[in-house]
Parts: C-alpha cells; sequence; structure tokens
C-alpha cells in the first residue's frame, strides 16, 4: 500500500524544489545567498525528508527518519540515504536541516 504524505512541500513542485517559482529566500529580499548547494536536487530532496525531524539528532536518527518518511519514494532517495551514510559522524549531534546538508556535502558556506 502507498502512502502520499500530506506534506505541501513533498508533493507541490511549486511550493519547494528545483521547479519552484522562488529558489531561495534572497529571491524575495535581493540579498546575495550566504550559501549554495552543490547538489540541489539531492539537498532539496532531504530538506524535505527532514522535514518533522526533532533536533538535535544524530546520524542513528537521521536514517531512522529519514527511512521512515520515505517509503512511497522507494529507492528514489538511495542518494540522500548515500550522503547521510557516507558523510555524517558516528555520535555527533546535529542541531538543523541545514547542519546535516553542510555535514552532507549537498551544501557549502559562502564567505
Amino acid at each position: 500500500m502507498s502512502h502520499t504524505p500530506d506534506d505541501r512541500n513533498y508533493t507541490d513542485s511549486n511550493e519547494s524544489g528545483i521547479s519552484s517559482a522562488l529558489e531561495r529566500a534572497g529571491d524575495l529580499t535581493g540579498e546575495p545567498p550566504s550559501n549554495e548547494a552543490t547538489n540541489t536536487k539531492t539537498a532539496s530532496k532531504m530538506a524535505n525528508l527532514l522535514e518533522g525531524l526533532q533536533f538535535p539528532a544524530t546520524k542513528d536518527d537521521i536514517k531512522n527518519h529519514i527511512n521512515r518518511k520515505s517509503p512511497a519514494m522507494g529507492n528514489r532517495i538511495n542518494d540522500v540515504f548515500e550522503a547521510v551514510q557516507n558523510n555524517l559522524e558516528d555520535g555527533v549531534r546535529y542541531n538543523s536541516a541545514y547542519d546535516i546538508e553542510i555535514a552532507a556535502g549537498l551544501v557549502e558556506k559562502n564567505d
């Protein structure tokens, strides 16, 4: 049985993701970006999958949350799961989705 999440960001491409009307908050304010996604598609998927995760969270907490949230997506989240598995450190507690995406190498801070 398939389940489609009620999360509007997860199901409505106009609200978030690569094809959304706005790519980032700075598009509204005119400010330059303070960070840049190294892989926009995977970073967007990860952000959606991390919604609802309680912080701080460990690598195991993150993997368990992604597994619970992703059954309808099947193997389409392999890139996200691989980024978590290969880049996050065991025993570290991450305080936000942004911290996770930085650690996973999906977002770089601009100086």
